[in-house]
């Protein structure tokens, strides 16, 4: 063999070698290592099914733009919200109208309510920061 040739291929050079990012001089040697290894063949032909299937991925949403799902998301999103924001007002009111009339004394009354409106601010800051980042997320028009 050739004293310039690597003792062994690898995957690096694989994938070079099938994005035509190799010189003249490794695409003969991965080639003389091709005809000579079948385990490697096999490499190629696994590195080559995957490139193909890649390629073939797009980042359009599976449905696209119809009529239908315009119409379900100005429905449902609002319905959603309004269910969503009359049980936690209902729930809230319920919770506090309870916290007065049980029989425990003020101390306890002060550790929950304080409990209470300490979750409430940081759900609060949670959902202030992701709607300000949601303006400059470089993914939001990314769809799985």
């Amino acid at each position: 063999m050739n004293s310039n040739v690597p003792a062994k291929v690898e995957r690096e050079d694989l994938m070079r070698f099938l994005d035509g990012e190799v010189t003249p001089e490794e695409r003969a040697v991965v080639e003389q290592y091709l005809e000579t290894s079948s385990e490697l063949r096999r490499e190629v032909a696994i590195f080559r099914s995957m490139k193909e299937e890649l390629q073939g991925l797009s980042f359009a949403p599976h449905g696209g733009d119809s009529l239908w799902n315009r119409i379900r998301a100005r429905i449902t999103v609002p319905t959603g919200w309004v269910l969503t924001g009359s049980g936690l007002v209902v729930w809230a009111g319920y919770g506090v109208w309870a916290l007065v009339r049980s029989p425990s004394g003020i101390l306890m009354k002060l550790a929950t309510g304080g409990i209470a409106i300490g979750v409430l601010v940081l759900l609060a800051h949670v959902i202030l920061d992701r709607v300000r980042e949601f303006g400059t997320d470089p993914y939001r028009h990314v769809h799985r």
